[in-house]
């Protein structure tokens, strides 16, 4: 097995057929059928499904390119970190944030990282603790910033805890349902949901906790953006952390609805792979969103 092998791999897939994969990479398709065929022989196993409309993985294929792709994005870590030590690049850094907490803190991390590094590329992914983790641990980000409600039970990550964030349910000004005082006179509210309804987020085990049946009437929004323009320009409720109501653009649009029981605290963690140390630019990164999350969320 050699590394050439599994870049063109991983290409492959990314790019759904050979001819494609061939031509981003800058060389023959006749070569590098035969550079996938020697990898599938050295493993024997077949990774790949080829078809008139492209290839597609196998069973065996959909495993390998997890570890495939690790390899690759570590790889290209190193290589980004011999060019920083060369003074060639400033480093490039991918982070993960949960959709909660990501407009909160991303710009105050972003001006203390551009002072240790002005020149450095970053890429910022919105999601879920469902959807970062596997990224991070797939090598597509460098590390992730997750919240969560119980003690963390995700094997192969070095977790360092941050703070503790207040989640409230929040609507418009004005919001015919801004005096509702517990979640029973909440069950027939619209409600804007990050993540979809199903996948046991936090407002749907509120509701069970209480007893409830999960609301019916709700919009799966993705991102925070998309959430905050939907609850702030219509009638449907949201949860989002308390610190938001006081930032732009929340602030004078949006009020947390005065519930007699709060929302239960979230953890908010920052996430690597425990065998892989980071690269000097994600650990700039890292230090400045640690920073951001004490000065942001008033934590010690």
């Amino acid at each position: 097995m050699q590394l050439q092998q599994i870049f063109g791999f991983v290409t492959v897939v990314d790019c759904g057929s050979i001819r494609a994969a061939a031509r981003r990479l800058g060389v023959s398709q006749p070569g590098l059928t035969k550079s996938l065929r020697q990898l599938e022989a050295s493993l024997d196993t077949q990774l790949l499904q080829r078809g008139a409309s492209g290839v597609t993985l196998t069973d065996a294929g959909k495993l390998f390119l997890v570890r495939a792709r690790a390899v690759h994005a570590e790889l290209k870590r190193a290589q980004d970190e011999l060019l920083d030590l060369a003074g060639r690049r400033s480093g490039i850094v991918s982070i993960g944030v949960a959709s909660m907490i990501g407009a909160l803190l991303m710009p105050a991390t972003l001006q203390r990282f551009r002072m240790l590094r002005p020149d450095a590329e970053v890429r910022v992914v919105e999601g879920t603790q469902d959807s970062l983790l596997p990224l991070l641990r797939e090598g597509g980000i460098d590390m992730a910033a997750c919240l969560r409600m119980e003690a963390d039970q995700t094997t192969g990550f070095s977790i360092r805890s941050l703070a503790r964030v207040r989640p409230v349910v929040v609507g418009r000004k004005g919001h015919p349902l801004c005096g509702a005082k517990n979640l029973t006179q909440l069950q027939d509210a619209q409600w804007a949901m990050i993540r979809p309804r199903g996948a046991m987020g936090l407002l749907e085990q509120v509701f069970r906790n209480e007893g409830l049946q999960i609301p019916t009437s709700s919009v799966h929004c993705g991102t925070h953006g998309i959430q905050l323009a939907i609850v702030s320009g219509s009638d449907a409720l949201a949860v989002m952390a308390r610190q938001m109501l006081d930032q732009p653009p929340a602030k004078g649009l949006l009020e947390a609805l005065p519930l007699r029981r709060p929302l239960p605290l979230l953890t908010l963690g920052l996430y690597k792979p425990a065998d892989m140390p980071m690269t000097a630019v994600a650990a700039d990164l890292a230090t400045a969103f640690a920073a951001a999350a004490r000065q942001v969320l008033r934590v010690a």
